[in-house]
């Protein structure tokens, strides 16, 4: 009896052994499958955010540059549209001078082209005030009123040579800051335009006159 017992002891022992060993290998796979589950899961979320990041990435550029495209198309059509009212201003203002139009173009035919040029311009004007910055806008305003004030003298609704000679080259540095704005909105290096400084007695014949002193040889020393 002693016998059996001391059997049946020992093989209760090894059986608890063999269900601790059981337990333990039970809980080493688990905490193996759990550690590389969670890599898989912990990796794939890196990879999806990388993924997402980058996509995100380009989209925001392709975004960004569409506006760009659509930013620059704006303004340069405001800006050909506006000049070509100033242009066709100062014919006019030649004409009712009692100046011969280059082209045979008369003070009507002028007028009625020049209302269909405003038309446009407001148009593209509507355009660059929706993408345009507040720098670009804000100078946009100035630079319509100037617009404005050459149709009247192209109308003759104001009159004066010496007032004339101001509007036209305020027109013509409202251009010019008006495309430096274009330009920072672009991203353009240098935004800088030189303007060039404006003589009161400025004419053609000055301006030869400045070009041969400029081709005169360099004297020897």
């Amino acid at each position: 009896m002693r016998a059996q017992r001391a059997g049946h002891e020992r093989n209760s022992t090894i059986d608890r052994g063999y269900e601790s060993v059981g337990v333990d290998s039970i809980w080493g796979v688990l905490a193996q499958l759990l550690g590389t589950l969670s890599g898989v899961v912990i990796g794939g979320a890196i990879t999806f955010l990388a993924s997402y990041v980058n996509e995100r990435s380009k989209w925001n550029r392709s975004q960004g540059a569409r506006w760009d495209e659509r930013r620059l198309q704006v303004y340069s059509e405001y800006l050909i549209v506006t000049r070509a009212m100033h242009t066709l201003a100062a014919r006019l203002v030649r004409i009712r001078a009692g100046a011969t139009d280059i082209e045979g173009m008369v003070l009507q035919d002028g007028i009625v082209r020049l209302g269909e040029l405003e038309g446009e311009r407001i148009q593209r004007w509507q355009e660059a005030q929706l993408l345009g910055s507040p720098k670009a806008v804000a100078v946009g305003d100035e630079l319509n009123r100037c617009t404005w004030t050459l149709e009247w003298f192209a109308q003759g609704e104001m009159s004066g040579q010496d007032d004339w000679l101001l509007i036209i080259r305020e027109a013509y540095r409202l251009r010019k800051e008006f495309a430096i704005a274009a330009r920072g909105d672009l991203e353009v290096a240098d935004t800088e335009l030189e303007v060039p400084v404006w003589v009161d007695s400025w004419t053609p014949r000055e301006h030869m006159v400045a070009v041969r002193q400029r081709a005169q040889p360099v004297p020897q020393i």
